[in-house]
């Protein structure tokens, strides 16, 4: 695999789409499902406080990764979320993809980062924790997954660059 990481470009935006809509179906739990439409995609490009970076293999859209930088007192800090389409995991793509936008951050001045992930979501948490983030705490119970029976914490992770 020859992957780039670089910028999301506006001819991407189809295929992000795409990849979000791909993790709906498969019920992923990650922010981006909820992401429905083109024009929320073209406003995050137009915000100089939200980065927003693939890991591509030519046309084809492997990962996206999106950090959101705080406001006012703020702005020293980025969350970030970071999904891969289900056809390329397992490849490190994620860390990958996650380490190169923090120095990215890094060196537009962003002090610390952070990742809120679901408590059953093991894959993320040990590439979270694989990128060098530190547990920092949870929202306890967050929220009900119908499917398990069982209640689901919003686990926080952070990275001082």
């Amino acid at each position: 695999m020859s992957i780039t990481f670089r910028e999301l470009q506006e001819k991407d935006i189809p295929k992000v789409i795409s990849l979000f809509s791909n993790l709906s179906k498969e019920r992923a739990e990650v922010s981006f499902v909820e992401i429905a439409s083109i024009d929320e995609i073209k406003e995050w490009l137009k915000n100089p406080n939200t980065y927003v970076y693939v890991a591509a293999e030519g046309d084809v859209i492997l990962a996206v990764l999106r950090a959101k930088r705080g406001k006012g007192n703020q702005n020293h800090a980025c969350n970030i979320t970071v999904a891969v389409d289900y056809n390329f995991r397992g490849n490190s793509i994620a860390k990958d993809l996650t380490e190169y936008v923090l120095e990215v951050l890094r060196q537009e001045g962003i002090k610390v980062v952070r990742a809120y992930i679901y408590s059953n979501n093991m894959a993320s948490i040990n590439t979270i924790l694989s990128c060098g983030f530190t547990f920092a705490g949870s929202i306890y119970m967050h929220h009900y997954d119908k499917k398990t029976g069982r209640y689901v914490d919003d686990l926080i992770f952070h990275k001082t660059l």
